[in-house]
Order: structure tokens, then C-alpha cells, then sequence
């Protein structure tokens, strides 16, 4: 069964007005405190009696108090605002917080590695922001950043993506890692002629430095034998059985670096990552995100 509540025909001003005449014990004082007009203060709490038909201030040259139904409806509406402003304060507090917190996307290999440096000084600097790391697959970061569960990606990119803001923080050349029994691991530089018997193995959304590698095949006569590996650690693996040699970003092959592992330049195919911030271009960014964008770009080239 539902039940009916009669329509209420008078604004909250009106409300807030009745309370704080009696607050003051006048209509002037009132005026001054609601920053109005002392007629507008009265012609408010006319409109409120005559909208509920009832007396609710008596007011003589000496002195204004509420009538019986003017406590009645001073009582209810004390109870009714306080319970109104304290949602408004939860909305309030919970929007500071929100202006306030910062949640970064970022793939596993620069959350582990780069990023935790960074959040460090930032929080140093920002003691009041609170900022959240995710590390997320490349697909899984871009729905991200799309659909607002996180403020701002680090990550390289390939493409364009109409949805995203892209801001430049680094290029890093691309590098061999090979076994240090592999036959190319003697050398500190090879030419694209030294790769062509190996068979490579990429990370599966390096497709454009796959096409590129690959037509530098053909200027050969030869194809590229490749195969892919969705994460670092599957790939190293791979890469780890001699049967297979990898082409990495410089920093993550460092750091991935063993004493089973050499690094090696390629001499004459310039390859390289594009890392980036990334957000949503229909974002409106806080005082937060601005300030950690900032500072992220600041202190990225240095640790690259």
C-alpha cells in the first residue's frame, strides 16, 4: 500500500528563513545574517503561513516568538535540515576526497619499475593526495582510462585512439636480448643481416614493430619467423631456452637483465618505444591529476 504525503508548495529559503528569524529573535538581525532584504525576510515568512494556512510568528514592538504551530514546524524542520545537511557535508567531504585522490593506470613493467619512484616524491611534495597504482594490461588500461576507473595511463603506445589524450613522456631505443650461450651474444651490435636466422619473439601488441621488422625482411629475401608471448615473464622464458630472440624497450630489458641474458644493439634498424600519459579527452581533470601529470612528466626522463 503506498502512502500519499500532501505536496509541500514552499521553497527551502522559506524554511531556512523561519528558523533563523527565531534564531535571532528578529527580523532585521535575520536580514543581515541571510545577506537579503528585512521585506524580503518578511515576505517569506508570509508566504510560508499562507501557503500551511497557519500563524506561525507573533511578532509586537518588543519581541517576535513562534506560535504553538510554529514550534511544532520549528521542531520538524530543525530535524528534517539537520538530517538534509548532513548528507549535503557526506556529498561535500566525498567530493574534496575525490579532488583529492588520483588513480594511475599502468602497465606491469613501469608500475614495478618506474612508478613507484615517481608516486614517492609526488607524495612527498602532495602529502594531502592520495594516489592509487593499478597495474593492468594494455586492453584492460585503455577500458580504464575510457570509462573512468582510472585518472591517468602510463604506458607506451602504438596508434591513435580518438577517446584519448596523449602527452609524450619518453623514447627509448629497442634492443636484442639474447641467452649469453646464443651465438650473437659475443657481440655488442649485429646488423638486421646477423637476425635474419633467428626466429624473434615479441610482446603480442608490438604489431607495428612486427610489420616494420618484417619488411625489413623482405629488402633480404627473407621472412620473419615470429612468435608472440602476452606477458614479460612468458616471453623471458622463451627467450631463456635459446630457441628464440627478443626485442625489447632498453629499461625493460635491464631490468629483466641476467647473468644468462646479453643485451645487444642493433646497428641500422632504429626502433623505439613511445611512452606516454594518456586520459580521456572528455575528462575534467582536478587539481590532482593536473599536479600529478605535471610532476610525472618532470620526473620520467630522469629515471629513463
Amino acid at each position: 500500500m503506498s502512502i500519499r504525503h500532501p505536496q509541500l508548495r514552499f521553497h527551502l529559503p522559506e524554511l531556512e528563513t523561519f528558523l533563523v528569524v527565531l534564531e535571532e529573535g528578529s527580523f532585521s538581525r535575520a536580514a543581515e545574517r541571510l545577506c537579503i532584504s528585512q521585506p524580503s525576510v518578511s515576505s517569506r515568512i508570509k508566504r510560508l503561513e499562507d501557503v500551511l494556512r497557519v500563524k506561525l510568528i507573533e511578532r509586537t514592538t518588543r519581541s517576535i516568538k513562534a506560535t504553538g504551530d510554529g514550534e511544532l514546524l520549528r521542531t520538524a524542520a530543525q530535524e528534517a535540515l539537520a538530517g538534509l545537511y548532513g548528507v549535503l557535508r557526506q556529498f561535500r567531504d566525498r567530493s574534496e576526497a575525490a579532488r583529492n585522490r588520483v588513480v594511475i593506470a599502468a602497465t606491469p613493467m613501469l608500475a614495478a619499475t618506474f612508478l613507484p619512484a615517481i608516486i614517492q616524491s609526488y607524495t612527498e611534495r602532495y602529502p594531502d593526495v592520495e594516489v592509487v597504482l593499478r597495474d593492468l594490461t594494455f586492453e584492460s588500461l585503455l577500458k580504464a582510462i575510457g570509462d573512468g576507473a582510472a585518472d591517468i595511463g602510463v604506458t607506451a603506445v602504438d596508434g591513435d585512439y580518438d577517446n584519448l589524450q596523449f602527452q609524450l613522456l619518453a623514447e627509448e631505443p629497442m634492443v636484442l636480448v639474447v641467452p649469453t650461450k646464443h651465438p650473437l651474444a659475443k657481440e655488442q651490435s649485429v646488423t638486421l643481416r646477423h637476425v635474419l636466422p633467428y626466429r624473434l619473439i615479441f610482446l603480442d601488441r608490438y604489431t607495428n614493430l612486427r610489420e616494420r621488422l618484417a619488411a625489413e625482411f623482405v629488402r633480404f629475401g627473407a621472412s620473419l619467423e615470429a612468435s608472440t608471448a602476452s606477458t614479460l615473464p612468458t616471453l623471458m622464458g622463451m627467450v631463456d631456452t635459446g630457441a628464440w630472440v627478443a626485442l625489447l624497450p632498453r629499461s625493460m630489458a635491464q631490468v629483466n637483465a641476467r647473468e644468462t641474458r646479453t643485451l645487444i644493439e642493433l646497428a641500422d634498424f632504429q626502433a623505439v618505444r613511445t611512452y606516454g600519459s594518456i586520459v580521456a579527452r572528455r575528462t575534467v581533470p582536478t587539481s590532482a591529476m593536473r599536479s600529478f601529470r605535471d610532476h610525472l612528466h618532470r620526473e620520467f626522463s630522469v629515471l629513463i
